[in-house]
Formats: structure tokens, C-alpha cells, sequence
């Protein structure tokens, strides 16, 4: 099974890097063919919805582990927001535009957990047996799909190291989407858009 789960990893870790930089403009569906190869190692390592991240197990313990780091990572973007007038002409008060914005920017980070964590996260702790090494493997996949821009590269490379240990720990995902969709949200209000140009990766980065 090792030598099982090290293919599994190189295949669609392969194949995300060339649907970002290549595949996406000429054969889009290959998106669906990459996901279903992933749902089938699921099935193939019979891997159960508690040990997937799905659930209510885990839920409580994963916010409280999540809570202190991202609320002092959030204050950090926002005071420095502030210091660089980042938040001029944005509304203070709530509406259904940004709310139905963030939903879905955190089901697309619930996503992005689930193929991180579920999969990346499973698979290479069943190749090196330990989850300090499994973190920053997870950690370097999670950067290395956000090359080349430079806030993402190491925000989520930092990232995906602390949301790997805590999903070890605790094995739910909707901790992590959540912490996940708030910094990210953050980073693309506080930071100016010169520098992450609108959260895009790969080829979108240049335009």
C-alpha cells in the first residue's frame, strides 16, 4: 500500500500542476477526470468518513485549535489594513452580497481542504509514517499550487503546515475551510492587489 499511496500522490499532484498551468485552456474536463481518480483511491483504500474529515467528530476540538491563531493572524491583517488605509471606501456593514460571497469562497476552501487533507494529507503519512514530516510535505503541495504569486506562496505553505497538524489531530475539514476562507478573505482586502492580483495562481497570475 505504500508504494500504492506514493503513486497516488505523484499522479495527482501531476496532474493538478499541469490542469493549473496548461490543461485548463485546452481540455478543461480533465478537472473531472483528476477528481474522479481521486474519489477512486478513496474507495480503493476504503477510507471512512471520520478518517476523510467528514462529520460532526472532531468539529468542536479543530475550532478551538483554530480559534487563537486565526483571530491573532485577522487582527494582524486588519491593523495592518488600517495602517495602509486598505479599508477606505469599503462598506462597514454587512450585506447579502458579501455574505453569499464568502459562502461560497468557504465551500471552495472546504473543497481545496478536502482534496489537501483527505487525500495529500492521508496518503503521504501512509508513505513517511509520521505526522511532523506529513505537515510540511502538505504544507509544500499546498504552495506549490499556488506558484508563482508571491503572498500565496508562503501564506499558504505556513497554512497548510498548521491545518495539517490540527486535521491529523482532529479529523474534520470545516475547521480548516473556515480558518482558511477568513485569512484568505483577509489577505485579498488588506493586501493591495498588486501584489497577490486577485488571489489568482499559475498563468492567471500575469494577467
Amino acid at each position: 500500500m505504500v508504494f500504492l499511496a506514493a503513486a497516488e500522490i505523484l499522479t495527482i499532484f501531476t496532474g493538478i500542476i499541469l490542469l493549473i498551468w496548461r490543461l485548463q485552456f485546452i481540455f478543461p474536463e480533465f478537472g473531472f477526470i483528476l477528481l474522479g481518480i481521486l474519489v477512486l483511491t478513496l474507495l480503493v483504500h476504503r477510507d471512512g468518513w471520520r478518517n476523510l474529515g467528514f462529520g460532526s467528530h472532531g468539529f468542536v476540538s479543530g475550532m478551538k485549535a483554530l480559534f487563537a491563531p486565526t483571530m491573532i493572524l485577522s487582527m494582524g491583517f486588519v491593523l495592518g489594513g488600517m495602517a495602509f488605509g486598505a479599508f477606505r471606501g469599503h462598506h462597514s456593514i454587512l450585506n447579502w452580497t458579501m455574505l453569499s460571497g464568502f459562502s461560497r469562497y468557504f465551500a471552495w476552501c472546504l473543497f481545496q481542504q478536502f482534496g489537501l487533507q483527505s487525500f495529500f494529507t492521508n496518503r503521504i503519512i501512509q508513505v513517511l509514517k509520521n505526522s511532523r514530516r506529513t505537515a510540511w510535505t502538505s504544507g509544500a503541495i499546498f504552495a506549490a499550487f499556488h506558484i508563482p504569486n508571491p503572498v500565496l506562496m508562503p501564506l499558504t505553505f505556513f497554512g497548510g503546515v498548521i491545518l495539517t497538524r490540527v486535521f491529523i489531530r482532529h479529523r474534520n475539514l470545516v475547521p480548516l475551510a473556515l480558518a482558511q476562507a477568513v485569512i484568505g478573505t483577509l489577505t485579498s482586502i488588506t493586501i493591495p492587489p498588486c501584489w497577490h492580483h486577485g488571489l489568482r495562481v499559475g498563468p492567471g497570475y500575469y494577467q
